[in-house]
């Protein structure tokens, strides 16, 4: 039977990349780990590097693209990006190794077809180039896939409420971060509306666009010095029991491990 296979390879500040897929192919979304990692944790999951179609990059920081040049040029790996996007990664002192002919550009709003896999970009507010959050279709299948964000917008809220598949960001406590050792300069740019999403705020959106086709929500990019996975789930579920919302066992809320996540398969309806 076929099944979609997805598994997060990095999400957080130290590195973010992950594997959406099928039994012969698949994509990879951002490359902030390095490639022989990424290739090994693949690997383990009986895919061949080879299967790989392209990597979608959501924006420029480094820990979103620091192994982009190798996956572009060593391994031909076609690199979809924003024109400013790429323009961004060309000045990007964390990308040692830059992109010639594997440039493939993105246009918010527009889908790409890329094997069995329709993905489109759409802006977010983030404090990169430019940001864009992903809405990947594979069959019955709609992801969202928002990593970085600083508020959320009415594009994400629609996304969430046409996906049964959600990766979204909840970066952060709101306490912790105040009551924690960052300098004020860092605290206010994580918090701003061009930062990062709060456990608060990425409950709300969910709570506010929940729909009974929505089966698995990964909370994605927690901050190792201002969250924890605990309090970042207990955040999302009391704020869904509060506005009224139930939902059975068939529903899952995972907050994605910093480092390698266990595989995750869907079947197909």
């Amino acid at each position: 039977m076929d099944k979609l296979r997805f598994l997060s390879i990095g999400s957080g500040s130290s590195g973010n990349c992950y594997y959406f897929g099928n039994h012969t192919q698949g994509i990879l979304i951002d490359a902030g780990i390095a490639a022989r990692t990424v290739r090994k944790n693949l690997k383990e999951i009986g895919v061949d590097f080879n299967q790989i179609l392209g990597v979608f990059i959501s924006h420029d920081h480094v820990d979103h693209i620091k192994a982009i040049g190798t996956f572009g040029e060593k391994f031909r790996l076609p690199v979809y990006a924003t024109q400013k996007t790429h323009n961004g990664i060309d000045h990007c002192w964390g990308v040692t190794q830059k992109l010639n002919g594997c440039r493939k550009y993105l246009e918010p709003g527009e889908a790409v077809q890329l094997g069995d896999f329709t993905v489109s970009p759409y802006l977010v507010s983030h404090d990169a180039t430019e940001s864009v959050c992903f809405q990947l279709c594979y069959k019955s299948h709609k992801i969202l896939v928002a990593t970085d964000l600083g508020c959320v917008n009415e594009d994400v809220c629609q996304l969430v409420r046409q996906s049964d598949i959600v990766v979204l960001e909840a970066n952060y406590d709101a306490e912790m971060l105040q009551k924690g050792p960052y300098p004020y300069y860092l605290k206010k740019r994580i918090d701003s509306d061009s930062g990062h999403l709060c456990n608060d705020a990425t409950a709300k959106v969910l709570a506010e666009n929940w729909h009974d086709e929505l089966k698995h929500v990964f909370l994605c990019h927690l901050s190792k010095d201002n969250n924890l996975p605990g309090l970042a789930l207990k955040t999302v579920e009391t704020c869904l029991y509060e506005s009224g919302i139930s939902y059975g066992p068939e529903v899952n809320i995972v907050p994605l491990n910093r480092s390698l996540h266990e595989l995750v398969e869907f079947d197909i309806l």
